[in-house]
Order: C-alpha cells, then structure tokens, then sequence
C-alpha cells in the first residue's frame, strides 16, 4: 500500500468540515499512513467525535496498538463485513439517543 503525498479531496474536506461520521481503515498501513499524514493530535481529537472502524481484527489490532479506540470492527476482513458492522453500530447509537 503506497503513502500519498498529501490528504486531499472531497472526502477529507467532509471529514474537516465535521461532515463525516466515521473514518473507515481497510489495512494496518493504510491506518499508518493516514496517522503520518493527519497527525496523532489532529487524529485524537477527530476520534472523539466519528467513527473509528477497521475491516478485521488484524487493522483493528494496529489502531489499538497505536493508542486509539475502535468503535466498529468488522469480525472478517471483508468490505461487507465492515458495511454490516457499520451498519449496527449506527442502528445501536441511533436508538441510544432516541431513548435518550
């Protein structure tokens, strides 16, 4: 998995703008590079507010290993994996506000 140059695009400007609600990592690499890209700090504060979701527990082990907290780990390694568990995690949060 090569590192871009820059985060760049309309899907990071989302994720700026607080337009996201989660930040999807389908490789451990890929969750380093954007961590080298991004920044720890700037990543820190964004966790606390989308999403963290690894596709398996190979990238779920990574984030965790680098300090943060995994809300959504799909259980296999697959993008419909990771959709079905995105998918539960925001039905659960949904219905915590409602009874909230």
């Amino acid at each position: 998995n090569v590192q871009p140059e820059e985060l760049a695009g309309p899907a990071f400007d989302a994720l700026l703008r607080g337009d996201a609600d989660a930040v999807t990592f389908f490789s451990p690499s890929a969750f380093r590079h954007f961590v080298s890209l991004f920044g720890r700090d700037a990543l820190r504060r964004l966790s606390a507010r989308v999403a963290l979701a690894a596709v398996g527990p190979v990238t779920a082990e990574a984030i965790r290993q680098a300090g943060f907290s995994v809300a959504v780990e799909a259980p296999q390694a697959t993008s419909g994996s990771l959709v079905a568990a995105l998918e539960r995690y925001f039905q659960a949060t949904e219905a915590g506000r409602r009874r909230a």
